[in-house]
């Protein structure tokens, strides 16, 4: 049967849902907040500083290289140095405290144990350097009660090559057909549609649509 990319609606997100027993999520912007101007911004940077540090740091490929793993914390650093030669310093600043750009969001452990309680299967598909994963895994409690997952720095590659959707469908066995993929990127959830998934964009709103479904059926079960 074909996939079907759902939108933020909350009755569309329901319907899927109802069809479905497996999710599957992206976790930055989906499960922690990944937020790189607020971190960059603590350091008071004059704006054309800040512009050359993120155009270095987070705003360029470098920063996908380090997702697709294969590199050290030391060599993914210097990838950045050589992006900006005349600010050492301030790059090795904003490097030493990447794990600041992650934080938790208030609705994520009632989010995965509501959907887990209510049978569906958990799975992660995140685009991570081995750096940053190391450095905010504290924060990932979470993943505990998941049944599986890939960060991309094992896999070797990044979303949206749809390779990496295919490794995660093969190595769990997940039926497209009967799997929802969450996340925030468009071109992420297109790839995922392309290989039979259904797939939603993932917003502000998503979490509590899903939360007021989750709601809705532990009433059910207690009347």
């Amino acid at each position: 049967m074909e996939s079907v990319k759902i939108t933020n609606r909350g009755e569309d997100i329901v319907s899927v849902l109802k069809r479905t027993d497996t999710i599957i999520f992206d976790i930055g912007n989906v499960l922690l907040a990944y937020d790189w101007r607020s971190y960059l911004q603590e350091f008071d940077f004059s704006p054309e500083v800040f512009r050359i540090i993120a155009e270095a740091v987070f705003l360029n490929e470098d920063w996908e290289r380090g997702d697709q793993g294969g590199i050290t914390s030391r060599q993914w650093e210097e990838l950045f140095l050589e992006n900006a030669p005349g600010y050492e310093k301030e790059i090795r600043q904003v490097f030493d405290g990447l794990s600041h750009t992650i934080r938790p969001l208030p609705y994520t452990t009632e989010l995965t144990e509501g959907l887990k309680r209510q049978g569906y299967q958990l799975f992660y598909l995140s685009n991570y350097s081995e750096h940053l994963y190391h450095a905010t895994k504290h924060l990932m409690g979470f993943l505990d009660i998941f049944d599986g997952g890939i960060f991309s720095y094992k896999a070797g590659c990044i979303k949206p090559d749809r390779h990496i959707y295919r490794l995660l469908l093969e190595t769990y066995s997940i039926s497209p057909y009967n799997a929802l993929f969450l996340d925030d990127r468009e071109e992420n959830v297109k790839a995922a549609l392309d290989i039979g998934l259904n797939g939603a964009v993932f917003t502000s709103e998503t979490p509590y649509h899903i939360l007021e479904y989750l709601r809705s059926k532990d009433k059910t079960k207690e009347t």
